[in-house]
């Protein structure tokens, strides 16, 4: 008897989900690059319901072949599409008629609500504040919006904490980009958070109305903060108690900066954030509680019993999108089992995205979350493949090996958008991770153990004493790893273009070895061909280079010159190391340059044929030469006229030797004069090619 035909499902129609999530992301990312400048929530709903009576007559029609099939699938998609950039639109603030930023008075007084501990900076207290009102002489006004407010440090310790409302003035500012080169778009983060505005003012130019009432605390926020005392009671080392808060709590307040770089350099700074490998210790504590239901047919129970609990843990926990990317894809696990239902991980995985975003569009372009859903899809697709190169004897070496296998498939995925944002390539990750996981175990365990027994502090200090001891031994093995990767492995710079030739190349090469498709063979090597191509491209532009910068930063200015491989600093800034570092660095990795090389005349330039004159000190009047570019490199009185008489420049450059408000005079002395000038402070660095 002959079989019937069978057809082989398409990964697309196996995940379904898929063809969901594809278009839907598409809106949301046609939002964020081109959206108008007045969203209409009304318009796109319009759009919406024009298109679905067009798609459900092609569903009827039932005819799912040739041009019926394709105009239906350009329909679907069209359709999601909107619904993303619909999604996008509600989300961002600016359309809610409420905001404050919509009417920006430096006459009104804002009442603003502190929503979150205040954080030490350099010389200001950061304050994330909700405004809640607007006062003028017409009355008092309900809005909404979050912003940053930055009181600026004096003699007194800070005395505001989160929940304190109190008035300020209405002196708000763009939050804006320093303009270094390469350097973190912090104002895009902010707006896809939707924090538009900022504020530097002193404690004396606030008010205090009501300082926060504990009573009216949520249950959730207290648990949380009991927690962060008991921790901080019984773990007294600072970078053992910040490294357990955020691990256990998600609160990196006092998380040590040194500990999160050796880590991120390293490769397992994944465990610091809250995601699905804290949900699995927290359901295993669970089923360790409940270990008297052995019976299989039982499992749902525990499921049940579950399933509040992590919701509660993760909300308890500050929800960030790793942790609720956790939490729902455990919840489609537990009703699937509660359900006897089968478990379809890719399409779970893309179930899981889907229902976020819809919750928040912008969490597309959040780090964590991309590194998370492409972690997982990581170990989905090579998890097993992976596994089945060894086949060990022993349970030991069985748990081993499993956990090695779950490295190098997350690493598949995971690496090039480590690369790519972070510019590190851990050489040792496999030891790292494997260690780190082993680690997070038991320290996740042990501060749960605090927690819970923090009613016996005899055996808690113990607890804590040996936490205490593992993290600082733990922190060596990790100081030991970071000091193998080599230096070169840490400016590591991709493209957009070449992190996507990467991924083609990944899953040509992988189709190729589990499916024997010539055709993903072919497009693998393609595109590994055009990724050296472009490799050839950079490294011919990096040679050839050589450029002038004057950085945004700092209290004086930082000059630097990039010939061919190597930086040369002509001016350093007065800031600290670690300042001056996150200033450059992000410039020597984006142009390839990270050896520093010297150089005897630090004044007169030549830079692609272009004069440029570093002026140290007042001109002498009774000279003239020309000098395209002017760097004004000193302190103290600025004749416009008489630098054009004595230079006559192309442009004029001043920098962080003066404060944004003489900038400002002085730009427009300049303008007066005739005279091109280049701003720091508001134009962003200046970069000569």
């Amino acid at each position: 008897m002959k079989r019937w035909p069978l057809h082989k499902a398409y990964f697309w129609e196996t995940a379904p989900f898929f063809r969901i999530l594809l278009p839907f992301a598409a809106g949301i990312v046609c939002y964020d690059r081109f959206q108008f400048y007045h969203f209409s929530g009304r318009l796109s709903f319009l759009f919406l319901v024009a298109m679905m009576p067009a798609y459900l007559g092609l569903v009827l029609l039932k005819k799912n072949k040739g041009v019926f099939a394709a105009v239906q699938f350009a329909l679907i998609s069209i359709l999601f599409l909107l619904c993303g950039y619909s999604l996008a639109g509600l989300n961002d603030v600016q359309n809610n008629k409420s905001w404050f930023g919509s009417d920006i008075n430096n006459h009104k007084s804002y009442l603003v609500k502190i929503t979150d501990v205040p954080a030490e900076k350099e010389n200001t207290w950061k304050l994330p504040v909700s405004v809640i009102r607007t006062v003028d002489t017409s009355g008092v006004k309900v809005t909404t919006g979050k912003a940053f407010l930055y009181l600026y440090k004096d003699r007194f310790p800070m005395l505001l904490h989160k929940g304190d409302t109190l008035f300020v003035p209405g002196d708000w500012q763009p939050v804006k980009n320093a303009g270094n080169p390469f350097e973190f778009d912090y104002a895009g983060y902010c707006r896809r958070n939707n924090i538009y505005y900022q504020q530097f003012c002193s404690v004396k130019d606030t008010r205090l109305l009501a300082t926060h009432d504990p009573h009216t605390t949520p249950f959730i926020v207290r648990t949380h903060d009991w927690c962060i005392q008991q921790l901080a009671l019984y773990l007294p080392e600072p970078k053992t108690k910040g490294l357990l808060q955020a691990m256990l709590l998600g609160d990196e307040v006092n998380l040590d900066e040194e500990l999160l770089q050796s880590y991120s350099e390293t490769g397992i700074v994944h465990i610091i954030a809250i995601s699905g490998g804290n949900v699995a210790i927290f359901f295993i504590a669970i089923s360790v509680l409940l270990w008297w239901l052995k019976n299989k047919k039982h499992l749902w129970i525990k499921y049940a019993i579950a399933l509040p609990l992590v919701w509660f843990y993760v909300m308890m926990a500050g929800a960030n999108p790793s942790a609720i990317r956790a939490a729902v894809m455990f919840s489609l696990l537990a009703g699937g089992i509660m359900l006897q239902k089968g478990i379809n991980s890719l399409n779970q995985l893309l179930a899981t995205a889907f229902l976020l975003l819809c919750a928040q569009p912008m969490w597309l372009f959040s780090v964590g979350f991309q590194l998370s859903f492409v972690a997982v899809l990581s170990l989905i697709l090579f998890y097993n493949p992976v596994y089945k190169w060894l086949t060990p004897a022993n349970k030991i070496t069985k748990g081993l090996w499993s956990a090695v296998a779950a490295s190098i498939s997350a690493e598949v995925l995971v690496a090039p958008l480590v690369v790519y944002y972070f510019h590190i390539f851990p050489l040792l990750f496999i030891v790292a991770n494997v260690a780190a996981y082993l680690f997070m175990s038991i320290v996740l365990y042990m501060s749960m153990a605090i927690i819970a027994l923090s009613s016996i502090p005899v055996a808690t200090r113990i607890i804590g004493f040996c936490t205490i001891w593992i993290v600082t031994w733990f922190d060596k093995v990790v100081t030991w790893l970071q000091s193998c990767n080599p230096v070169s492995f840490r400016f590591i710079m991709l493209t957009g273009l070449e992190l996507v030739l990467i991924y083609f190349f990944i899953g040509g090469i992988a189709l190729f070895l589990m499916e024997r498709s010539k055709t993903a063979l072919f497009t693998g090597m393609i595109a590994v061909c055009l990724l050296l191509v472009s490799f050839c491209n950079d490294q011919w532009s990096r040679i050839h280079q050589h450029r002038m910068i004057v950085y945004n930063a700092g209290k004086a200015n930082h000059i630097e010159v990039i010939n061919g491989c190597y930086y040369t600093v002509l001016n350093k800034d007065s800031g600290s190391q670690k300042k001056v570092d996150y200033m450059v660095k992000p410039a020597h990795i984006g142009w390839r340059a990270w050896s520093e090389d010297s150089m005897k005349n630090k004044e007169n330039l030549i830079i692609n044929g272009k004069s440029i004159l570093i002026l140290n000190y007042p001109a002498d009047t009774s000279t003239r030469f020309h000098s395209d570019y002017l760097v004004i490199n000193y302190t103290g009185k600025i004749d416009a006229k008489e630098l054009r008489k004595i230079f006559s420049p192309t442009l004029i450059i001043i920098g962080n030797t003066f404060n944004r408000r003489q900038q400002q005079r002085f730009k427009k002395d300049f303008i007066k004069a005739g005279v091109p000038i280049h701003c720091i402070s508001e134009d962003g660095a200046f970069v000569l090619e």
